[in-house]
């Protein structure tokens, strides 16, 4: 356990002239005196005006002494931004002593509770996940919990070392885990150590130096054939027959497909503005789509466009704007998982096609899609993010090139005539 302390100085009795030991105070010039005191203790603490960008501020300043492994004395300087100049100087230095006050004591008190890298971790999350999207909670608490927590999550966080990390690094590099996951681990262990050295837990940093390892990249170039989009089609119900001209004709995510609603389908266009988030519950079960761009419109061929409308027409709930296009039985959206699992893989068991995932629908449509548009159309039909501001300004208005490359393309899969109605 880290020793903490910050001891204020105070004025001593002075000394009588004639060199007999200490007795009363008498009355002298303080002023000056620190000046010339040994630095072995600070003050509480001091402020001081400074010139920031935006203007002149009080800072406060303060020296935390600690006590090392080696059981030596070390003092870090640490800063507190305490507000604009205009505040007087009593009031920036009372806020100075509170911050102290809790700052230390918080310090104490968080020391004591944590003494294994599990709480370390849990202390760092509660600190930092305010500022991480729902998805990055559910993405690090997985990852963490699968690949880190059981190798170092009983290990004191003063007891980890570089070469304990390095090694996790490795093995999950060896393990065929993708570069995007080992990179998160990376930078979230850095993340972490660091925010227990700025909170006087470590001496430093284990995790600066952590490097990536070197990461073959293993791409899935699987995509669904035109023979097998159709033998797909041929075996396919009402409602995987649309769903699967949705996700191959039209690029729409399956967390993107499932969650459509009545009032979503404008006839020559579909209106995409939600996904399904299969991890959470209740209401936040259903939230944005995966990007800025994801959310937008896609333009529907005419053949697909009079099949949506007939399968709405037998809907009970074809009058309410907010029913799916596509519910369970209870009314509800289905699981992207569970939807996979129980309709589409048996699905392509009786068709007679091996290795359907969702990405494969997608990859099929991205590359048969380049037989009938520019690269800037497949880009915009897949709303994939676009760099290029001037084009994002434009990015709700469906080019007449795009619809027919669509069109053209669900032709190709169906048989349907491309020529509009």
């Amino acid at each position: 356990m880290t020793d903490t302390a910050i001891t204020p100085i105070r004025a001593r009795p002075a000394l009588r002239s004639d060199g007999g030991t200490l007795g009363q105070p008498v009355d002298f010039d303080i002023r000056g005196l620190s000046r010339r005191l040994p630095k072995a203790e600070a003050p509480e603490g001091w402020v001081k005006k400074i010139e920031r960008r935006e203007g002149k501020i009080w800072v406060g300043f303060f020296h935390l002494w600690t006590t090392n492994e080696q059981a030596r004395r070390t003092r870090t300087k640490k800063e507190k931004v305490l507000g604009p100049a205009s505040m007087p100087k009593h009031e920036a230095q009372q806020k100075l002593a509170d911050y102290i006050s809790e700052y230390t004591g918080r310090l104490t008190k968080q020391g004591d509770s944590i003494s294994t890298f599990s709480e370390l971790w849990k202390a760092f999350c509660g600190v930092k996940s305010g500022q991480w999207s729902t998805r990055t909670k559910e993405i690090l608490q997985c990852i963490f919990a699968k690949h880190v927590v059981p190798i170092i999550g009983q290990h004191s966080p003063r007891e980890v070392t570089l070469t304990s990390l390095q090694l996790l690094l490795n093995k999950m590099a060896d393990d065929g885990y993708r570069k995007s996951i080992v990179g998160k681990v990376r930078t979230y262990l850095k993340a972490c150590f660091e925010y227990a050295a700025n909170e006087d837990l470590i001496q430093k940093n284990p995790a600066r130096t952590l490097a990536m390892p070197n990461i073959r990249k293993k791409s899935c170039e699987r995509f669904l054939t035109l023979d097998e989009l159709r033998a797909l089609l041929d075996q396919a119900s009402a409602r995987e027959h649309l769903v699967l001209r949705l996700l191959a004709v039209c690029g729409l995510r399956p967390a993107e497909a499932l969650v459509l609603r009545m009032e979503d389908f404008e006839g020559a266009q579909l209106r995409i503005d939600e996904a399904l988030k299969d991890r959470q519950k209740g209401d936040a079960r259903i939230g944005e789509t995966k990007t800025d761009e994801s959310d937008n419109y896609v333009p529907i061929p005419p053949d697909l466009e009079r099949e949506l409308g007939a399968w709405i027409a037998m809907q009970p709930d074809r009058n309410d704007p907010r029913a799916f296009l596509f519910p369970s039985s209870r009314g509800t959206a289905f699981g992207v998982g569970n939807y996979l699992k129980r309709y589409l893989k048996p699905l392509a068991d009786r068709a007679g096609v091996r290795g359907v995932t969702h990405q494969a629908f997608r990859r099929a449509s991205s590359t048969h899609m380049q037989n009938h548009a520019t690269v800037k159309e497949m880009q915009r039909h897949l709303r994939h993010t676009d760099p290029q501001t001037t084009l994002r300004h434009y990015a709700k208005v469906i080019p007449a090139s795009l619809r027919s490359a669509v069109a053209a393309l669900d032709a190709q899969i169906t048989g349907a005539s491309p020529e509009p109605k």
